[in-house]
């Protein structure tokens, strides 16, 4: 029964993670810190792409105490042409826990940012930016886009 259990939350888990695991990578590149969120990435992508998933990766600090309870939030924008495509907001919390003397390290953070299909194909940028001040420290950001990734199951 235990066994059971495990499957079916294993199961929950991938369903929840809405067709991200999957695809091949297109790209994977390092994120340029500005005061408003990071610099914008430029991707050439394609409808033979379809469908495309976006993900932020990166590494929490660790033994920041100070963090705990704090978020940061951001909006992540895919634009062709100066026209938006896709946006969501995100909001990415702090692994910290309140009054714990000594926590373990914090996992690495994989937030999904957008999974869209793309309507032609040219240069599109990718923004995120802060819609509230940074507090989180986020330790080697990276951008990775994959394409080709399984859609949702309905």
């Amino acid at each position: 029964m235990r066994h059971g259990f495990a499957v079916a939350a294993f199961a929950l888990l991938l369903a929840a993670c809405e067709g991200l695991i999957g695809g091949e990578e297109l790209m994977r590149v390092p994120l340029q810190a500005t005061p408003g969120g990071y610099a914008p990435v430029r991707v050439q992508l394609k409808p033979e792409m379809n469908p495309v998933a976006i993900t932020l990766h990166a590494d929490f600090g660790w033994g920041r105490s100070e963090e705990a309870g704090q978020w940061n939030a951001y909006r992540a924008e895919l634009r062709r042409d100066g026209q938006v495509i896709a946006s969501r907001e995100v909001q990415i919390n702090s692994p910290e826990k309140p009054n714990v003397a000594a926590s373990a390290p914090p996992t690495a953070l994989q937030q999904p940012l957008l999974h869209v299909d793309v309507p032609a194909g040219g240069e599109y940028e990718v923004s995120i930016t802060a819609t509230r001040p940074v507090v989180v420290t986020l330790n080697s950001p990276e951008l990775a886009v994959r394409i080709k990734v399984p859609r949702a199951q309905q």
